[in-house]
């Protein structure tokens, strides 16, 4: 089946990772205005339509297909950049298609996600074949980003931003190899061609 890629939706979910919510409540409320502000302005080609009172689900409709994962890692990284502030993680799921057809395909990827366990990225296109395709690096890149410490998603979201590994560690105060290190141990070269290949699939 062929089809074309006119566009990306994708219905996700900010919330706290594991005990955040009921250990410390009175840490959460900062960390969830920076991801309604975050949700709030995405960037161009995208718009987020909120579905829920606190502002922290909805819908994201993005443009240009091979923005959409970019855009969704930009998110993650950018909410865990402090590793002494409250994790908070984003359930995604993506629906590839032509208007309302690809609204259908994410929801019906959102909800095969198990809401019970940590979150996770699941993508639905009309064709079976691809969805195999992204079904397995979807699962490799949630799995990747399950094993990452406080301290490398920290790195990772400097590096996202086009920092050197010089001027992550000055930023950091820590020393360069230090950066280099938590990128090795977060196997973040695997994680961006596991990126980059969910990118081209949807394409």
């Amino acid at each position: 089946m062929d089809f074309e890629s006119t566009g990306v939706v994708i219905l996700l979910e900010v919330r706290p990772l594991g005990g955040a919510l009921q250990s410390v409540p009175d840490d959460l409320a900062p960390v969830q205005d920076a991801a309604r502000r975050m949700l709030a302005s995405p960037g161009a080609g995208a718009r987020w339509l909120p579905a829920s009172e606190d502002g922290l689900a909805g819908q994201m409709d993005v443009e240009d297909v091979a923005a959409a994962l970019p855009l969704l890692h930009a998110l993650r990284t950018s909410l865990r950049q402090d590793p002494a502030a409250v994790p908070l993680g984003i359930t995604a799921g993506l629906g590839i298609g032509g208007g309302v057809e690809a609204s259908g395909l994410a929801g019906a990827a959102f909800r095969s996600l198990d809401q019970s366990k940590r979150p996770g990225t699941r993508g639905l296109t009309p064709d079976p074949r691809i969805n195999a395709g992204l079904d397995a690096l979807f699962r490799t890149m949630d799995f990747l980003e399950t094993g990452w410490t406080a301290a490398q998603w920290q790195a990772i979201h400097h590096r996202r931003s086009g920092g050197t590994l010089m001027e992550i560690g000055t930023d950091l105060g820590i020393a360069y190899q230090n950066v280099s290190k938590r990128l090795l141990a977060a196997n973040y070269r695997l994680y961006c061609e596991v990126l980059e290949g969910c990118s081209r699939l949807l394409s």
